[in-house]
Formats: C-alpha cells, sequence, structure tokens
C-alpha cells in the first residue's frame, strides 16, 4: 500500500481530504495527520510516508520551510501541496522543492482523485520521469525547450500539465509570467514560423500543416492569418513572387 499523510492545521480540511479520496482504488492508506509544521516534520520520521498533502501555511513551519527541510536531509517522497492562496511564487517555490501537484481549496473532488491516479502510476511505475521536480530544475525551460524539438507532436497546455502532474492554471501561469506567452501560444508561434519554412519549399498548405502539427487545414489557415495577416496561399504566392 502506498503510505500517505495529510498535514493541515485546519481539521475540516483534513476531514475533506480523508472523505474524498478513493483511497482503496489507488492502493493508498492514510498513516498520519499532522496539524502543524513542527508534528508534520516528527511524523514524516516516524511513519515514513510515500507521499504528503502538504498545507502551505501552517503554524511552526509553514510548507516552504517543510520542503526546504526535506530536501536539505534527502527525505525523499511525493509532495501535494494544499493551498488556499492561488498565488504564483508559492507555486514556483513548491514545485522547485519537488511538489508533484498544488492543489487550491476548496478542494475539488474530481481534481483531487485525477492526483491520487497520478500518484499511483508515479510510484507503480517505479521510475524517473523526465519531468521529475528536483530543486533547480525548472519546468517551464524544459516544456519549452520541448515545444521547440516537438512541435509536430499532438502537445497542448492540458498534455503538458498531464504529463508534469501540475494542475494547468498553475502552469499556464507559471510559463507566461517566465516568457510572456501561453503555452498554447507559444506551440502555435512555433509551428507556425516552421510552416513558412515548408510552404517556401513548395509544400502545400495540407502538407505544411500536417507537418508542423496541425489535423485540420482549415484550422492552419485560420490560425496562419491571424498570427501573419495573410492566408497560408498568400504567403506562398507573394514568397514566389520575391524570388
Amino acid at each position: 500500500m502506498i503510505r500517505v499523510m495529510i498535514a493541515d492545521d485546519e481539521r475540516i480540511i483534513r476531514r475533506t481530504i480523508k472523505a474524498i479520496g478513493q483511497w482503496e482504488e489507488y492502493h493508498m492508506e492514510i498513516v498520519g495527520e499532522a496539524s502543524n509544521g513542527v508534528e508534520a516534520l516528527e511524523m514524516i520520521e516516524k511513519a515514513e510516508p510515500d507521499v504528503m498533502f502538504l498545507d502551505m501555511r501552517m503554524p511552526g513551519y509553514s510548507g516552504i520551510e517543510i520542503l526546504t527541510q526535506l530536501s536539505e536531509r534527502n527525505i525523499d517522497l511525493l509532495i501535494v501541496i494544499i493551498s488556499g492562496y492561488d498565488d504564483f511564487e508559492y507555486a514556483k517555490t513548491a514545485l522547485k522543492y519537488g511538489a508533484v501537484d498544488y492543489l487550491l481549496k476548496p478542494i475539488d473532488r474530481n481534481e483531487f482523485n485525477r492526483t491520487l491516479k497520478r500518484i499511483n502510476e508515479i510510484l507503480k511505475e517505479n521510475k524517473d520521469d523526465y519531468y521529475s521536480v528536483t530543486p533547480n530544475k525548472d519546468i517551464v525551460e524544459k516544456i519549452k525547450e520541448r515545444i521547440e524539438k516537438e512541435y509536430a507532436n499532438d502537445i497542448s497546455l492540458t498534455w503538458f500539465a498531464n504529463e508534469c502532474f501540475i494542475n494547468k492554471d498553475v502552469l499556464s501561469r507559471m510559463y507566461k509570467k517566465k516568457y510572456g506567452i501561453g503555452i498554447t501560444n507559444y506551440i502555435n508561434q512555433v509551428r507556425l514560423e516552421q510552416a513558412k519554412v515548408y510552404l517556401m519549399l513548395g509544400y502545400s498548405s495540407t502538407q505544411a500543416a500536417q507537418l508542423v502539427g496541425y489535423h485540420d487545414v482549415n484550422y492552419f489557415s485560420r490560425v496562419f492569418k491571424k498570427y501573419f495577416g495573410i492566408t497560408p496561399t498568400e504567403f506562398t504566392r507573394l514568397s514566389k513572387e520575391n524570388l
């Protein structure tokens, strides 16, 4: 069984987490609860959990302080942050120190159980993921690199959120904060710039669309015109005239 610990100073939140989780389905058992940061660190040593649901703001030690101490002590467990604060800096710091997800209060039952499913899959596979979140590794940089290499694949904001085991909205804000553009828009930007190259090389609009990852040529044409102000056909014609 996967050993789970809950650390939150609000009793109602601890009770909610216990009530809404599909624990048996995902082969999990709750082995401990803590109502403050000091208790949380002590219980981690005693209960040796595989997973901890951690509140960001608790008396004793904050969630960030606990994450820092876990890193310094080389204690390896999966962390899911539970927070009442939709704060970019909290999310960024939590992910830097190893959190696999960042859930906002009030906790959504479906989202919570999707997180349990992901955790179960991570531990069941028992192997490092490309997106393993360890200190000094920047997730959004890895995503940017993968977009530039894998733009022709079926990638999207939702796809990356699932791959990273991160809340989609949190990931979107993190990426836009760092690069000034959303993940979806950056995927389109990379694809369309490459599509221009294919069009100049003589490929048709349909061929160019498929080569850069668009399955619907009409959608490709609309997006192309939105970005460049002309259709792929017009771009091809102008390119030939300028040769």
